[in-house]
């Protein structure tokens, strides 16, 4: 067998070849990050694999869309792939050189080694849904935050030109009242407009706010305002409109793909697709993981330990792995205690023995990953505990 261990960069990749024995065939190949040097590293492989009559194995560390290209690339050529967790890797490395020196050569160099004596890695395989998944539901939690900024600014800037709508908190974020605003984005203008065209804008939702109240807050507001408050609330409502169309977009392509996975993470009350979707992206193969622990320590859920001589002990959580999948977990937590059964009892369980709320909430979370576990490996909806 050969192994390349390869270290990803932006710009170009360091390779290291080794064979069976751990001799070195290759360990100062850098390839710059494009066709032509993907294809000098097919060559050299495929030069190997006809002289020595093995088979080539390919190992990188998961560096997310630096090493997308470069994966496609070699799966699409018959390469046995493997991605490694770069925490894996460190400490592989620490456990087999004493030295302090790091460069991108050594690197390659142990992700190589990494690979020759990994007798649990599992190949790679990557599935295009669950990749367009992950993409998805992380770039729906980006369009998030930018939305939750602009919804911010937004407020500040009815707080320095129409204060007197504060005491309407929902109603000045309610689509109607942005709807005004973007039409009479000043007290001035709101106090000049006809009633019945505010009546027609607020529509049947004058109980919350009349057109007549919302005049009179307008003609006596001590707000500031000027064109270019009026302009930077027209623009950031017009941004956030953007952002709602966009949103909607991607919510209605995730809801295609998880319609066509069918997972059974979604039979579990409290988790919908959008909670399952970032779970199952973030989990990716569940083949991956032996064990829930394994899946507990992917999602940096796992104690600490401390042990010296007769003492052992448990510490915080490490908090390594997916932030994105330890989020997910933690919300899904805090809705299956309340929307199921089993769960909830367990709550109640922890609760009683004094445990502070965030901490059974990482309780409930470590059953849910060992219930999801099951699910997902058994390929079985979730049924209540009787």
């Amino acid at each position: 067998m050969i192994y390349a261990g390869i270290d990803v960069a932006k710009q170009k990749h360091q390779v290291a070849i080794l064979d069976e024995e751990g001799n070195v065939y290759q360990d100062n190949l850098a390839i710059p990050n494009n066709y032509a040097g993907f294809q000098t590293l097919h060559d050299i492989l495929s030069h190997l694999q006809t002289e020595t009559a093995q088979e080539c194995q390919v190992a990188m560390e998961d560096t997310g869309h630096y090493s997308l290209p470069l994966l496609q690339f070699l799966e699409k050529h018959g390469y046995s792939t493997y991605c490694y967790n770069p925490l894996l890797i460190k400490e592989f490395s620490k456990a087999h050189t004493l030295r302090k020196t790091k460069t991108d050569k050594m690197d390659a160099l142990v992700i190589a080694k990494k690979l020759m004596v990994d007798g649990e890695k599992r190949e790679k395989k990557r599935n295009q849904i669950s990749v367009e998944l992950k993409e998805l539901t992380r770039h729906r939690r980006r369009l998030g935050k930018h939305q939750s900024f602009l919804k911010t600014q937004y407020t500040r800037i009815l707080e320095k030109s129409f204060p007197e709508l504060a005491t309407y908190g929902k109603v000045r974020h309610s689509a109607y009242m942005i709807k005004i605003l973007k039409n009479y984005p000043s007290p001035k203008k709101i106090a000049a407009a006809h009633s019945k065209t505010l009546s027609s804008l607020l529509g049947g939702n004058s109980s919350q706010l009349s057109a007549s109240t919302l005049q009179q807050l307008a003609k006596e507001s001590v707000g500031y305002c000027s064109e270019v408050t009026e302009l930077e609330l027209i623009q950031t409502i017009e941004q956030l409109d953007l952002y709602e169309k966009q949103i909607k977009k991607v919510d209605k392509r995730i809801q295609e793909i998880m319609d066509i996975l069918d997972s059974p993470i979604v039979t579990i009350p409290g988790i919908s697709y959008r909670l399952g979707s970032i779970i199952l992206a973030e989990i990716g193969d569940i083949h991956n993981f032996k064990t829930p622990s394994q899946l507990l320590a992917f999602a940096g859920m796992e104690p600490s330990i401390y042990e010296s001589g007769d003492g052992r002990g448990k510490g915080k959580m490490v908090k390594r792995g997916s932030p994105y999948l330890r989020w997910a977990l933690y919300h899904a937590a805090r809705l299956v205690a309340i929307y199921s059964p089993t769960f909830k009892n367990y709550y109640q369980k922890k609760q009683s023995e004094g445990k502070h709320y965030h901490v059974v909430l990482s309780h409930i979370a470590k059953k849910l990953i060992r219930v999801i576990f099951h699910l997902l490996r058994k390929e079985e909806t979730y049924k209540e505990a009787q």
